[in-house]
């Protein structure tokens, strides 16, 4: 399904008598519509001087302006009480800076020095807009754009002037850029599909596409300039295309595609809107297992709480190489921000000699067992630590967390964790941005890992749990070995004890225990693994609303009676006999 919707069917600058223009997926769906363009008239100001006696009149001027605005964001933020408090937050960010004692202070201050009202607002947000320019902190730059709208409306609030969207249920919103209240707005008025010439994949407006489901496609140079009012659009949300006046095979293509997507979401069902939590108020985290970044549309899709796990890997074995910082950097931050604001997790290169030969001293006969994963990377540190600092840059908006996988003993982890703070001095010394306080957890593969978690947990920030090395490692079965293949079974008794002890050790420190092996969403497992205390599942996203279902018709009370009981069970035919 994601490969269906997110292929690129206009892949040349012409479609029939239709222009295509090309921008950055931002919110996915595939909408046809007609077009209105809003165009952001220029603001001239003149730098005339105030008379002093003047200057009263001009602050009360300034101070009923703000009152107007805020009373109208006042009453935006009053239509989503009903919605998630991180929808409110978006929405107050603006109030919360009009309300700013600073700016209300600043403003009034150069009014008394003899500027008008424009002139003093047009100042003191431009040096804030150039300080966010100048921050090093990625997050505070995306908010520049925000700065330059929040002018806009005092401004125009100042001279009586109100903007006015003419757009009707149905139509497609062309802009420069769209705020957070002209996008609830515009998802009062039915708009399915916007289409800007700026914006980020992280901004609060983007989010809110994301969150209402509205096709958004950002970074479409000269959109408003080369789109009129009127014309029809096909507004590809998957893979960030915008084909204006379509011809008859790109409307048809459009159609059948159309009819993929709405089959897909019918058979979703309303499980997409719905919390993962039991019958008794148990919320689990929900999160997907991804290889690519073009599984990211798939997971908005199917309302994923975040990545419970990247395999950064595939991206090794797709180029064949070890790729640099530079291009593992530009993987990871896609991803970063296409999710954003729930968080991923970078598993770091988990490799052996079964994977890839470049850099490996040679064949191994048994790989499982051999030099792979925490091991190759704490021997190949210039490896490491290039991947280390890509992850560190990509989570500019602190959505991002660092997994360590194959780790064994307290020695690898503290090992691990010296090399990531040398990344952090390199990229410090350097001025890059990246995150300080990036989470660093581990993966619980081994039974040696399981056995002293109590010890590995005191020293990292969240622990995955792979059960499918877990099991084969546990029960020494190769799962890939049709020989043994009876023993292989993540059921055992061994198996779920060292689970058990895992989620404990956790518990202990008060970090986050997840499981993202096959067990997360076997169907005999769920209620399982909520009784044993585990708090979040990551799956295929193509199972995750099958286990959101199942989440929701477990009580985690009767879960962890019936664990208890699994725990105690000498046999895995006896643990079957529980869970049935």
């Amino acid at each position: 399904m994601s490969d269906i919707l997110s292929n690129n069917i206009f892949s040349t600058t012409n479609s029939g008598n239709g222009n295509v223009l090309f921008g950055i997926p931002s919110s996915p769906g595939i909408v046809l519509g007609r077009v209105v363009v809003i165009r952001q008239k220029n603001i001239f100001i003149q730098a005339d001087k105030i008379h002093e006696k003047d200057i009263a009149d001009e602050i009360s001027r300034f101070k009923d302006a703000l009152d107007i605005l805020i009373s109208d964001y006042l009453s935006v933020i009053e239509k989503v009480s009903a919605e998630p408090k991180n929808i409110q937050a978006l929405l107050e960010s603006n109030l919360i800076m009009l309300q700013d004692e600073f700016l209300v202070d600043a403003v009034n201050g150069l009014i008394e020095m003899g500027s008008n009202s424009e002139n003093a607002v047009v100042e003191v947000l431009d040096s804030l807009k150039q300080n966010m320019l100048n921050s090093s902190d990625m997050f505070l730059r995306d908010r520049v754009l925000e700065i330059d709208q929040l002018k806009h409306r005092l401004i125009s609030t100042l001279r009586n002037q109100k903007d006015i969207i003419a757009a009707t249920h149905g139509d497609v919103v062309i802009a420069g850029f769209i705020t957070p209240d002209e996008m609830l707005h515009l998802k009062e008025m039915g708009v399915p599909a916007v289409v800007t010439e700026v914006g980020g994949l992280t901004s609060h407006s983007a989010i809110l596409a994301r969150t209402y489901g509205m096709s958004q496609v950002i970074g479409v140079k000269d959109a408003t300039l080369i789109v009129k009012n009127g014309d029809s659009v096909i507004v590809d949300g998957y893979s960030g295309t915008v084909v204006v006046n379509p011809d008859d095979g790109a409307i048809s293509t459009y159609l059948e595609r159309k009819r993929t997507e709405e089959l897909y979401k019918e058979q979703l069902g309303e499980l997409i809107n719905l919390p993962a939590e039991t019958t008794d108020g148990k919320e689990i985290k929900l999160k997907a297992n991804v290889n690519l970044a073009e599984d990211i549309a798939l997971l908005q899709m199917v309302g994923a709480d975040g990545v419970g796990l990247v395999r950064t890997e595939y991206l090794v074995l797709s180029k064949g190489r070890f790729p640099d910082c530079e291009e593992q950097y530009e993987w990871y931050k896609k991803i970063a921000e296409q999710i954003y604001p729930a968080s991923v997790t970078f598993r770091v290169f988990d490799v052996g000699s079964d994977k890839i030969a470049e850099g490996l001293p040679r064949h191994e006969e048994n790989p499982a067992l051999g030099f792979r994963g925490i091991r190759f990377l704490l021997e190949r540190k210039d490896i490491f630590s290039a991947q280390i600092c890509a992850i560190l840059r990509a989570s500019k908006n602190k959505n991002g967390q660092l997994l360590l996988p194959m780790i064994t003993n307290t020695v690898e982890l503290k090992q691990a964790k010296q090399i990531i703070e040398e990344c952090k001095s390199e990229l410090k010394s350097k001025n890059i941005p990246y995150d300080d306080n990036m989470p660093v957890g581990i993966m619980v593969e081994t039974p040696a890992a399981a056995i002293v978690a109590c010890r590995l947990a005191r020293d990292c920030d969240f622990i995955s749990i792979g059960t499918n090395d877990l099991t084969q490692y546990v029960l020494a079965a190769d799962r890939l070995n049709e020989m043994v293949g009876y023993l292989y079974d993540s059921f055992h008794p061994a198996v779920l004890t060292l689970i058990k002890m895992t989620v404990d050790a956790a518990k202990q420190y008060d970090i986050p225990v997840s499981v993202c092996g096959e067990l997360a969403g076997h169907s005999a497992a769920t209620d399982l693994l909520i009784g044993l205390g585990v708090d979040e599942l990551s799956v295929a996203p193509s199972m995750l609303l099958e286990v959101k279902k199942r989440i929701r018709e477990s009580n985690y009370q009767k879960a962890k009676i019936k664990a208890e009981k699994i725990l105690v069970c000498k046999t895995t035919k006896d643990i079957k006999k529980i869970i049935r």
